[in-house]
């Protein structure tokens, strides 16, 4: 399966949780797994965020509830999640924006709600 085909998993789903970690952010979208090692932007309810941005994960729980209407890995080396709600957040692969050997990872859902870890895909 292509990371896009992997990825399209999440299209429909709903998040219901955001996390912080010392250095990432996770998002999990019906029991997969979003993991952000390189800083989240986005916009939501109009307003534009970054993630060193005061008040950002504050922000960013206000993606809690809404459903992912696409996925794509971009071009220009983003993904990017579009929520309904015209809300949208991306998560940067550039090389310029990388702090670690990672940028992001993928934890697909198993039908039971337990990770895939054999189905993991690492950017």
């Amino acid at each position: 399966m292509s990371e896009e085909n992997s990825l399209g998993t999440l299209v429909g789903g709903e998040l219901d949780t955001v996390s912080f970690g010392r250095d990432y952010v996770e998002l999990r979208i019906d029991y997969s797994i979003v993991r952000a090692l390189t800083d989240p932007s986005g916009t939501i309810d109009g307003v534009a965020w970054r993630f060193r941005d005061k008040g950002a994960a504050d922000v960013m729980r206000r993606y809690i509830g809404r459903k992912v209407t696409d996925v794509e890995v971009t071009p220009d080396q983003r993904i990017l999640l579009t929520f309904d709600r015209d809300a949208w957040l991306e998560i940067s692969l550039r090389p310029e924006d990388v702090r670690r050997p990672e940028a992001a990872h993928f934890v697909p859902a198993q039908a039971d709600g337990t990770p895939d870890i054999a189905a993991m895909w690492i950017w």
